[in-house]
C-alpha cells in the first residue's frame, strides 16, 4: 500500500458542474463558463459539463443560480492528468476492483486514471 497522497500528483483537483442541455444551450453555457473562469465546457449525451479551477467554484455556482440553473452535480473532483488505457480484459478486472473499493463503508471517493473503451464496457456488461 502507498502512503496517503502518494498518487495525488497524477490528478488535478477541479470544480465540476453538470446539468441537462435542456436547461441552457451549449453556447450560453460556454459563455457563462468562460466569463466565470472555467477551463472547459463540454456537451455530451444531452449533458453540459463545466470544469474549472477550484477557486472559481463559487463564481460559477453564483452565475448558474442567477440564471436559475440547478446543477445535477456540483462539487470538487480529482481529474487524471493522463489516462491509462488497458486491454478490455484488464480494464474489466480493474473496474471490478474499483467497484469493490467503492462499496467499502469507510471509502468516500475512488478516483482512477483508467480510460474505459467501448469494447471494455461491452466486456464488462457481458461479465
Amino acid at each position: 500500500m502507498g502512503e496517503v497522497g502518494s498518487v495525488s500528483w497524477q490528478f488535478d483537483r477541479v470544480a465540476y458542474f453538470s446539468f441537462p442541455v435542456s436547461s441552457m444551450n451549449y453556447d450560453k453555457a460556454l459563455e457563462l463558463g468562460i466569463d466565470a473562469g472555467a477551463n472547459d465546457v463540454l456537451e455530451d449525451n444531452g449533458t453540459i459539463e463545466i470544469i474549472a479551477p477550484v477557486e472559481h467554484f463559487k463564481e460559477i455556482t453564483t452565475r448558474l443560480h442567477a440564471t436559475k440553473i440547478q446543477p445535477e452535480e456540483a462539487g470538487l473532483r480529482m481529474v487524471p492528468k493522463q489516462e491509462l488505457e488497458l486491454s478490455p480484459e484488464n480494464t474489466v478486472q480493474v473496474m471490478k476492483a474499483l467497484e469493490s473499493l467503492e462499496e467499502l463503508d469507510d471509502v468516500h471517493n475512488v478516483y482512477s486514471n483508467l480510460k474505459v473503451s467501448d469494447e471494455a464496457l461491452a466486456a464488462l456488461e457481458a461479465a
